[in-house]
């Protein structure tokens, strides 16, 4: 087993097919063959099968797909951490749609200020793709929203926020309801699998409650502005709709004896080795809310 033999492989993953990985590495197909058919002889495992042409991995093969990312990164922060040059000013941060559209443009900039020399390189996507990222070693660190109970991953508290129900200033709704009458009036939610949908979700079944949707969305912009505009009412993060309360163009709804209080945590993999710049970054995240 080589360097070379997983980066490979991992081509061979990510591009789900032996061709395309050959040229994307500049090297011969029968060449990326022999690499996956050494593997599979050496371990005895199988990576890949051919389903009409497809080349798809197997369960065996995902899971160490997963290990090989683990390795090639550590090797690369090694690397980094070795020369002690200029590429250890590069910083990967990846943040969940709620927080990289709210949260992060203020934070970058505080950092970008203490921090003139860190070359920032930033991924906003789902929570769950934000996690995937920092266990394939492809992130320095995470910030996103709720718990996180993966065995790979540390996790530190670094802000609190609640949900709340939010509507139009001149919606039609009372100011105070209880969850079980927002069944009475269209809502706007995120879709299915975002932290806030999931979180929210876990509430109405804890309480046995169930609801559905006028509206699903990826975009919580597009949860606001179909809000503003009368057509229901959203359950979004406060800090979301922060400027929406001040500026009046949205007001919130109590909702009795309702506590959706939730966390937002700094995500690492438990195996990263951090430069002495990407600490730094990290305390700052930390202390940046707390001030």
């Amino acid at each position: 087993m080589t360097l070379r033999y997983l980066r490979i492989f991992k081509e061979v993953c990510e591009q789900k097919s032996v061709t395309k990985a050959a040229k994307k590495l500049f090297i011969s197909q029968p060449s990326v063959s022999v690499v996956i058919s050494d593997l599979e002889k050496k371990y005895n495992v199988k990576l890949f099968m051919r389903i009409h042409n497809r080349l798809v991995i197997t369960e065996e093969g995902q899971e160490l797909y997963t290990r090989a990312c683990n390795v090639l990164n550590n090797f690369d922060d090694f690397e980094t951490l070795a020369f002690e040059n200029s590429s250890s000013n590069f910083v990967k941060i990846g943040t969940s749609l709620t927080i990289g559209t709210f949260l992060l443009p203020s934070l970058l900039k505080e950092l970008q200020n203490q921090n003139p020399q860190a070359q920032f390189k930033v991924k906003i996507f789902p929570k769950d793709k934000i996690e995937t990222m920092l266990l394939q070693g492809e992130l320095d660190f995470g910030l996103v929203e709720n718990a996180v109970n993966h065995s790979e991953l540390n996790a530190l508290q670094f802000y609190e926020d609640k949900l709340v129900a939010v509507c139009a200033s001149d919606f039609d709704v009372p100011q105070t309801l209880n969850v079980q009458e927002l069944k009475n009036f269209p809502l706007i939610l995120r879709e299915k699998g975002s932290a806030t949908r999931d979180f929210f979700d876990g509430y109405l079944k804890q309480h046995g409650i169930e609801l559905y949707p006028f509206i699903e969305t990826s975009n919580p912009q597009a949860a606001i502005n179909c809000t503003k505009e009368g057509l229901g009412i959203t359950i979004l993060p406060l800090s979301m709709v922060q400027e929406n309360l001040q500026n009046k163009s949205l007001r919130i709804i109590n909702l009795n004896n309702v506590d959706l209080k939730r966390f937002y945590y700094i995500l690492s993999h438990k195996q990263k080795v951090f430069s002495n710049l990407q600490k730094n970054l990290l305390s700052s995240c930390e202390k940046y809310f707390k001030t």
